[in-house]
């Protein structure tokens, strides 16, 4: 799930208004590769139950989108997880829905998620 944008630039013409001397030139293309990590998720201990790869936003692009993963997977709050002592830490959001704290291009992070509280009443 590598994205890419893509940018092209447009030369102008000189100032007497002709089109450059070179045709080749005159079209430049720039591929900027999004940042991204790899997430493995996990559900209280348990799993992987899933590994995927999710953009970084932000003014720096380096915030997890913390918002997205609790609604796709219909968690409640999500920790970053050691593996080997089960040990979590709550990953802190703020109102946008990203990460407090940064995280690098490629990292791979461990992720162990609560569910939601569904409540179900019984009319019997």
């Amino acid at each position: 799930m590598a994205t890419e944008n893509e940018i092209t630039e447009v030369e102008g013409t000189d100032g007497s208004g002709s089109p450059p001397n070179d045709p080749k030139a005159t079209q430049k293309t720039v591929r900027t590769k999004v940042p991204e990590v790899e997430i493995h998720l996990y559900r209280e201990g348990k799993g992987p139950i899933d590994v995927f790869k999710s953009r970084l936003g932000g003014w720096d692009q380096d915030q997890l989108e913390v918002q997205e993963i609790l609604e796709k997977y219909g968690l409640k709050s999500i920790f970053a997880f050691n593996p080997s002592s089960g040990r979590g830490v709550p990953i802190p959001f703020g109102r946008n829905g990203r990460s407090l704290l940064g995280y690098r291009d490629g990292s791979v992070i461990h992720v162990d998620g609560g569910g939601k509280v569904i409540l179900v009443l019984d009319s019997g």
